[in-house]
């Protein structure tokens, strides 16, 4: 089996020891040479890895646990896996089969547990079938870029089977698979929607691979800015002016704005977990363009579609359309990023007063190299590396996405070292998620792996924070005890920095630079305010008469009281802010 899994090029196993997992253990200790098992602390961290390797390379990632609750702790990284479309396998152990189905320890019934999260899931009955379906487990974990179980009951992998080739593994097929292409039609259909639209938006997904530049050129060419999902981040260039970054909550003012506003959406790769709320906001006419057709309509009506690849799609877009003179809308659109922009760097820069997260935001884009990979954990650092990250070229960001796990960062950040281990690697995380793996810094001190863990610490759940202070309740079971972590990675043998105070943060991240270079990972706790980011989503915008009119959701104005939109944006250090109406009628947009 294990010999299998080399064939496919796994270089990294992520799993914790169990009496009925033995026999992959010693499978493993026996090729030690060939393949690395990875002792992780916990099977969830070890599944959470898995699925860290595969969103950061493309290739799949393996973890295994044992039977019963070895097998239920890696439910949590399957499904992070599952959500966001990435190809895992994992190995569970189960009781020998002799002991099967006499209530035996541990003995537990595996595959209903992982029916719904598993696109292949299967009990080995032969010794001589294992090395046969963890090949075919590996095979349909890439067909379906999803997750295959593979349940071994552990006297199987002892015994002695014919040595022969079991591996399909080939280079022939190590190749992209055909995509769909736009026809000509298609696309001249499109463009003749687009000259009829007066303010046109695409929103952009992971789906565009590697296309910024055709993106970013019929941009500019067609005069439609770009609205991007968060898997999307770090695709689509950050400097590009027609980028409106990411919508809805972990969003930019300007994105949700422009996107508030259009009445013709081109969803183009994108798989909007959120579309439930933010397409529903307004009226607009939408077309979109993918190469999976199960997603069409997924999360709104469809007034066109186009089955095609992206790349295809954006060529023969390119190919066919014809500079437009310069858009009003777009003009608006562009200014009020630029706006947006300004505000995040004003906040970036403060010298003075207390310790905030932007202020963190900005020593890590210092001392981040060009090829950084940056592993997110879920929570208030979700929203903040949105905004505040600037993404070069080759940096990379992974995140758990649809499910959204909290403690994802540490895993995939263990992942991304193990996978890149010449490149620079981040964690961020909050106090909250980080708490749930913090155990596995062990791991990090066992293996040398050099990854920067920066944690915000706040002494609150505060994503879950103020989604409390949004409704008519009391805050409650969202305030943390406050964890030393400094002290927790000194005493797991990482090098811990604390930073209390503004003017200390640049050495402090100087320091940490320091130590991942020499080899040795390090971990900062920055103790940040409990101050709430702009809570973008509660603006609205609505037509009346010939122009739009920016408000207040009504829901944010029974929680917190009447404001208008300047005393909305005093209320969060932004009064140099202004609402897109100013720049559409700046720029004489017509409605």
């Amino acid at each position: 089996m294990i010999k299998v899994l080399e064939s496919w090029g796994v270089k990294h196993v992520y799993g914790y020891p169990g009496g009925s997992i033995s026999s992959t253990l010693h499978a493993l200790e026996v090729e030690q040479e060939n393949i690395t098992y990875v002792q992780v602390r916990h099977e969830q961290v070890g599944a959470l890895a898995a699925a860290g390797h595969a969103k950061a390379t493309g290739e799949i990632g393996v973890a295994f646990g044992s039977a019963g609750p070895g097998a239920v702790n890696l439910l949590n990284g399957l499904y992070d896996a599952k959500e966001d479309n990435v190809p895992v396998l994992a190995i569970v152990g189960q009781v020998p089969r002799a002991n099967v189905n006499y209530d035996y320890f541990q003995e537990f019934p595996e595959v209903p547990m992982f029916t719904d999260v598993a696109d292949y899931n299967r009990v080995v009955m032969t010794p001589e079938s294992l090395p046969y379906v963890v090949d075919k487990a590996i095979r349909e974990a890439y067909k379906n870029n999803g997750v295959s179980v593979v349940v071994i009951p552990n006297d199987i992998g002892f015994e002695e089977i014919e040595d022969v080739p079991f591996s399909s593994a080939q280079l022939t097929d190590q190749k992209a698979d055909p995509q769909p292409e736009a026809t000509d039609e298609e696309v001249n259909h499109l463009l003749e929607m687009i000259k009829q639209a007066k303010r046109p938006v695409f929103h952009v997904g992971s789906g565009i691979k590697d296309n910024q530049d055709k993106l970013q050129k019929l941009s500019e060419k067609l005069q439609i800015p770009v609205v991007i999902t968060g898997l999307a981040k770090g695709k689509v260039d950050d400097d590009f002016a027609g980028n409106m970054g990411t919508s809805n909550r972990a969003a930019s003012k300007a994105a949700d704005e422009v996107f508030g506003s259009a009445d013709l959406v081109i969803a183009l790769g994108a798989n909007f977990p959120f579309a439930n709320l933010v397409y529903r906001t307004h009226d607009f006419t939408f077309v979109q363009i993918d190469n999976d057709k199960s997603k069409f309509g997924r999360h709104h009506y469809l007034n066109y579609s186009i089955w095609s690849d992206s790349g295809k799609f954006l060529d023969k877009a390119l190919e066919l359309s014809e500079q437009q003179p310069e858009s009003p809308f777009y003009k608006a659109a562009v200014e009020d990023m630029k706006d947006w922009r300004a505000y995040l760097d004003s906040l970036m820069n403060k010298t003075e007063g207390e310790l905030e997260y932007e202020q963190v935001y900005r020593e890590i884009n210092r001392i981040a190299e060009p090829d950084a990979l940056f592993a997110v954990d879920v929570g208030d650092n979700i929203i903040n590396s949105f905004r505040f990250l600037n993404m070069k070229r080759g940096q990379k960001m992974t995140i758990s996405a649809l499910f959204a796990t909290m403690g994802y960062g540490l895993p995939g950040a263990i992942a991304g070292q193990f996978a890149y281990p010449k490149r620079q690697v981040f964690n961020i995380a909050g106090d909250g998620a980080f708490s749930m793996v913090m155990q596995d810094l062990l791991t990090l001190n066992k293996y040398n792996l050099p990854v920067i863990n920066v944690i915000t610490s706040n002494q609150y759940l505060s994503f879950i924070k103020s989604e409390q202070d949004d409704l008519t309740m009391n805050d409650f079971g969202i305030d943390l005890k406050d964890a030393k972590f400094k002290d927790i990675a000194e005493a797991m043998g990482v090098h811990g920095i604390e930073v209390n105070k503004a003017e200390d943060l640049s050495a402090a991240f100087d320091e940490a630079l320091a130590t991942s270079k020499a080899g040795k990972p390090v971990l900062i706790d920055t103790n940040i305010t409990g101050k709430r980011g702009i809570p973008v989503e509660e603006l609205q915008l609505k037509i009346e008469g010939d122009h739009f009119v920016e408000y207040i959701s009504d829901g944010y104005q029974k929680a917190h009281g009447k404001r208008s939109i300047e005393e909305f944006f005093a209320e969060y250090d932004a009064s140099e802010l202004k609402p897109f109406p100013y720049y559409l009628e700046k720029y004489g947009v017509q409605l």
